[in-house]
């Protein structure tokens, strides 16, 4: 069964929608003291106000891109406001549709920004010794189906998910020594408003029912994502390190 403790205290970022909601939702109803961050104050307070324990669900609301180089300090903040952290989740991220000929690379830089960089400057602070309590400590990283199977008009997202899913591998070598283990998930179409806003909307509508049928499963929910996230979290995975875990419902 897995628990946690209120000393058990997590950073979730993109945590005021979709599956990163779903997280700090399912973590802090787990027993975790979660400290949420998103761009939204009012959203972020609106989710304090619907979970199970909101004395120990904290909000920090940040726009991770408006000044990335700062994002290790920031932890450091959150560590002397709130105590030594067990556990990073870096959510925030969007998705998008861009065939070749449409390349841009201010796009293409923003996207990389706001999955790859923001994580790592992040994963940075966490790594800190002074910031994680040591042996115990977990990073789950939010990977994505894309850039293990290929799709078209996908080749920006893909690789920028791409590339967190290669940094887990060498991230859970680095960080071993410290105690501290780091895994990533991979998934398919999930259910949330970014997917249908960003994904799911521009499709066709006979190529819509195609790719939902692609699902033997069904389309997945944020709460599957979150069940996974909460196991690398947990001690009950003590022995699972530089994974990626494919969440998507057997689509073939």
């Amino acid at each position: 069964m897995i628990t946690f403790a209120t000393h058990d205290r997590i950073l979730i970022t993109g945590a005021s929608s979709g599956i990163g909601k779903a997280i700090a939702l399912q973590l802090n109803a787990l027993g975790a003291t979660v400290i949420a961050s998103g761009r939204s104050q009012q959203r972020l307070e609106e989710i304090r106000s619907g979970c199970a324990h909101p004395d120990a669900f904290f909000l920090e609301p940040l726009d991770l891109l408006t000044d990335m180089d700062a994002l290790p300090a920031w932890v450091r903040s959150l560590r002397e406001q709130y105590g030594k952290l067990s556990g990073l989740v870096p959510c925030a991220g969007t998705a998008l549709i861009s065939p070749l000929r449409e390349f841009d690379r201010t796009v293409a830089n923003s996207f990389f920004d706001i999955h790859y960089t923001a994580a790592m400057l992040l994963a940075k602070g966490f790594a800190d010794r002074r910031n994680n309590i040591g042996k115990g400590a977990a990073i789950v990283f939010m990977g994505s189906r894309a850039p293990l199977v290929a799709q078209a008009g996908l080749s920006i997202y893909a690789a920028a998910k791409g590339a967190i899913l290669a940094a887990t591998g060498v991230l859970s070598k680095e960080l071993a020594s410290a105690g501290i283990r780091v895994n990533a998930l991979a998934p398919g179409l999930v259910k949330t408003p970014m997917a249908e806003k960003t994904y799911l909307s521009f499709l066709p509508e006979d190529r819509r029912m195609e790719e939902i049928a692609s699902y033997p499963f069904g389309l997945g929910e944020p709460e599957d994502v979150a069940s996974m996230a909460a196991f690398l979290l947990s001690r009950s995975s003590k022995w699972i390190t530089g994974q990626t875990i494919i969440l998507d419902g057997g689509r073939y």
